[in-house]
């Protein structure tokens, strides 16, 4: 199973920004979503290893999320309860199950609001995105490199490292955004999701620094769920599992 671990730690609301210079009484609204990203991976929770200053800087003008907690930490029931607000045995989606698009969400509501809404990144719900004015998302996983994107007339593939054209993508949408309505982003980042694929330039990131041993690097999971051992996480087995 691939788990979204404290997703909502590094789900970024940020708005609140005028649309002329005053305070606007319907805020827009960016949400930043990334994939199995651990809390000990950012520095501003404390990471001696990861450098992560703009996540840290959000962290310093925003809210850190210190006590939290989920019910449903897999990849699509997360995603499902994201846009709910529901738990996963009323939303309909408890493992990986299609999402039934007639559901009230909060793109919907946002977009009935006057809202103009975007998703754009890895949706990996079964169905089409709905309450959105705009969607280009990955079909399924998606891939690192050169990911081909599904959009409502067909799909289309653009060369690069799928971060990188995620994030250009989302800028693309800020920029071409209709600016006589307040906007509500959706941007879903693969990473750092396994078979963790980075982008040419960060593969040498981390070559001359020393590492700490993680006290669970040799774990043998016999006081842990059954299900754990299952979990293609570890780095000794699965980091070159595609």
């Amino acid at each position: 199973m691939n788990f979204v671990v404290q997703t909502i730690i590094t789900s970024l609301l940020i708005g609140a920004f005028a649309v002329s210079g005053v305070m606007a009484a319907q805020p827009n609204i960016v949400f930043i979503f990334s994939d199995d990203h651990a809390e000990h991976a950012i520095s501003a929770y404390g990471s001696k290893v990861n450098q992560t200053p703009h996540l840290d800087r959000l962290a310093k003008e925003g809210t850190r999320f210190t006590n939290s907690f989920v019910t449903n930490s897999i990849c699509t029931p997360s995603r499902a309860t994201l846009l709910t607000g529901q738990y996963s045995h009323l939303n309909g989606v408890p493992v990986f199950n299609r999402f039934d698009s007639s559901r009230d969400t909060v793109a919907k509501h946002l977009q009935a609001g006057g809202y103009h809404t975007g998703i754009i990144g890895k949706w990996h719900l079964g169905s089409d995105p709905v309450g959105f004015d705009r969607w280009c998302v990955l079909p399924g996983q998606g891939s690192y490199w050169n990911p081909t994107f599904l959009v409502p007339d067909g799909k289309f593939t653009i060369e690069g490292h799928c971060t990188d054209v995620t994030t250009d993508l989302g800028i693309e949408f800020l920029k071409t955004r209709p600016h006589d309505k307040p906007f509500f982003l959706m941007l879903h980042q693969k990473a750092p999701h396994r078979n963790w694929d980075p982008d040419e330039r960060n593969k040498a990131l981390f070559k001359d620094q020393v590492i700490p041993e993680p006290e669970t690097l040799w774990d043998d999971y016999k006081t842990r769920p059954a299900a754990l051992p299952e979990n293609e996480q570890t780095v000794a087995r699965d980091l070159t599992r595609s």
